[in-house]
């Protein structure tokens, strides 16, 4: 099911005052529907409380110094707004964890923001203004089931962690091996032989991507007038105003 954003999913609300935990009540609360809808072990829907200046403080004057440590970071101050006992940011899915970021930006910031990106026709820089409420977004498929059995393997859709081992600076230095450690359930992935390494790697490629926000859009070149295809930056909406 693809649908394009209905603003009530990230609707604040007063939290309500029967929870016990003090430091919360009156607190302003918002609701998102992740599009995972639970199939991962953890809530299809999750609570949170709005950012606040000192959970983006040090996102804003330390940022991309290490793409791979930023996003750490940056899911350590997503994990601090979670209002719901138990769930651990890095044991989502990317998908899911794009889609709370998402609603960070449109409750803490509006969801109008300007993109910056070219075209290969001139080497100059273009922005673009775009509402991110206008992002579709595509539920999981119902008949997903984990975990997931091929052959003697049990696996799992890719969790955020698997995206950031040590030692390695940036996405584009991340390899299907470190992904599948958190993909591969119950055995060590240097143990598997390569025909159970080649499954699991299917079984990724199979699935990742399936579901969740819309991840690019296309704009026209205001020089060419053919359409270029544009990424969204989830990974800095706090440091575009």
């Amino acid at each position: 099911m693809v649908k394009v954003y209905d603003p009530s999913e990230f609707q604040a609300e007063s939290f309500d005052s029967a929870r016990s935990d003090a430091s919360i009540v009156g607190e302003q609360v918002f609701i998102v529907v992740l599009p995972s809808r639970g199939r991962h072990g953890y809530p299809a829907k999750m609570r949170c409380r709005p950012l606040k200046v000192k959970d983006i403080k040090s996102l804003i004057e330390d940022p991309f110094e290490d793409e791979t440590e930023y996003v750490r970071r940056l899911a350590k101050v997503v994990q601090g707004t979670i209002l719901d006992a138990g769930i651990n940011v890095l044991e989502m899915t990317m998908a899911d964890f794009k889609k709370l970021l998402l609603a960070h930006r449109v409750n803490s910031l509006g969801s109008d923001i300007e993109i910056a990106y070219s075209c290969s026709c001139r080497d100059e820089m273009q922005v673009v203004r775009f509402d991110l409420m206008n992002l579709e977004e595509k539920e999981i498929a119902a008949e997903y089931e984990e975990p997931v059995r091929i052959g003697s393997l049990e696996l799992r859709f890719p969790r955020l962690w698997g995206y950031l081992p040590e030692g390695k600076r940036s996405f584009d230095e991340v390899t299907d091996f470190d992904v599948l450690k958190s993909v591969v359930i119950g055995k060590e992935v240097e143990d598997l032989d390569l025909k159970e390494a080649k499954a699991a790697i299917e079984f990724v490629r199979k699935w990742e991507g399936s579901y969740g926000v819309q991840s690019e859009i296309e704009v026209p070149c205001k020089f060419c007038k053919k359409n270029v295809k544009v990424a969204i930056p989830y990974f800095s909406f706090f440091l575009k105003w």
